[in-house]
């Protein structure tokens, strides 16, 4: 294979690959990114077996083929060159790649091509549309309340739900529930239900924020989901396993419904959350409801105390404690002027909702916590 391309184009393709090359594999073609020389470009691909990139970079191809090159070391060099012509040759029979920029030369060493994994293809018959903003916000509001915890994988996933025209997002950590709806562009045929890590739906977004692209395409395979983002093809294998019945954690009613002012809420969850900072187990922050208000309040042994109060609907006295991170990331995922509370007793879950007149097609259940300040 030999081809000359641009520095500036390939480092931009090449930064955006690299983030699916792995880095703890003891595999060393999973370390290296394939390159591909076709007519009038030059394909791109990474894995690191359980999420793939492939895009494409101008090229004047004069010898098509492919090689599989390390990761780092190639993306370091072509980097730090100057912007202008780049010279790419395989080098077969040392088992080399060598780069050419000016008076610039370098050698390396290339992995065998016939051991990178093969990669997923895009297949457009089976690909429905959906808005990349309304994904990628979609996304941002449920990733707030999927686990960290590795050791139960299902719930380090977002569970997607197609049927018709619409998209339902789900996440959960056993503490807090989120539940995102909204439209796609083009209808999806049946229902299907999948669990994609929410660390790779989070790469969807950020592959999408520098596309320019108005919508991505998806397919959903057996064991695969792909999105296609104008030239860059972004593969994630599904988690398997059952999802939590989370439908069975909303409560079918609710006794108490409170209105409190969002912005000046989460001003003040973010102040009194100084005083619950780097402590194990968390210090919950209380609210503290009466007639016509609502006090928030934190004691900390360590720090000392913070206490405010805000404008609330509420009009009988009830009292309630959360974990303050919990509490805020839920207020902060709501869109309107306003937050709704649902409450029943004050150790039952609690319901986080749009306050306005708008579709409540977003919901955040939140566990309570008990405050032993108050006991």
């Amino acid at each position: 294979m030999r081809a000359v391309c641009n520095t500036e184009q390939l480092g931009r393709k090449l930064a955006l690959v690299s983030r699916g090359v792995s880095t703890r594999s003891s595999v060393d073609v999973l370390g290296g990114i394939m390159l591909e020389g076709t007519e009038g470009e030059l394909r791109l691909s990474a894995t690191d077996m359980d999420v793939s990139i492939q895009t494409s970079s101008p090229a004047e191809v004069e010898e098509e083929g492919r090689v599989v090159i390390p990761a780092r070391i190639f993306n370091d060099i072509v980097r730090s060159l100057p912007v202008g012509e780049l010279v790419l040759e395989h080098e077969s029979v040392e088992g080399t790649v060598r780069l050419a920029a000016g008076k610039n030369e370098y050698r390396i060493r290339s992995y065998a091509v016939e051991d990178f994994p093969k990669l997923p293809v895009f297949t457009a018959e089976d690909a429905f549309a959906i808005s990349g903003e309304v994904l990628v916000e979609t996304v941002e509001k449920v990733s707030r309340s999927y686990s960290r915890d590795e050791t139960r994988p299902v719930l380090t996933g977002i569970l997607i739900s197609f049927e018709g025209a619409r998209l339902r997002m789900v996440t959960t950590d056993s503490y807090r529930l989120s539940i995102k709806e909204t439209d796609i562009v083009t209808n999806f045929e049946g229902k299907r239900d999948a669990i994609i890590p929410a660390r790779a739906m989070q790469e969807v977004g950020r592959i999408f924020s520098g596309s320019g692209e108005e919508n991505i395409e998806v397919v959903l395979g057996e064991n695969q989901a792909l999105f296609r983002i104008g030239d860059v093809l972004f593969g994630t294998r599904l988690i398997e396993g059952n999802f939590p019945e989370y439908r069975r954690l909303l409560p079918e009613r609710f006794e108490r419904e409170v209105y409190v002012p969002r912005e000046e809420l989460v001003g003040t969850l973010r102040r009194v959350s100084l005083f619950t900072q780097r402590q194990n187990p968390p210090v919950p922050v209380t609210l503290s409801f009466a007639e016509g208000e609502v006090e928030v309040s934190v004691r900390s042994q360590e720090l000392g105390e913070a206490h405010e109060k805000l404008p609330a609907t509420s009009e009988e006295e009830f009292q309630i404690s959360f974990n303050p991170g919990y509490l805020l990331d839920g207020v902060s995922a709501v869109d309107s002027e306003r937050v709704l509370f649902r409450f029943n007793e004050s150790l039952k879950p609690a319901l986080i909702v749009p306050g306005g007149d708008e579709e409540d097609n977003f919901l955040y259940l939140i566990m309570p916590m008990r405050d032993p300040a108050r006991v």
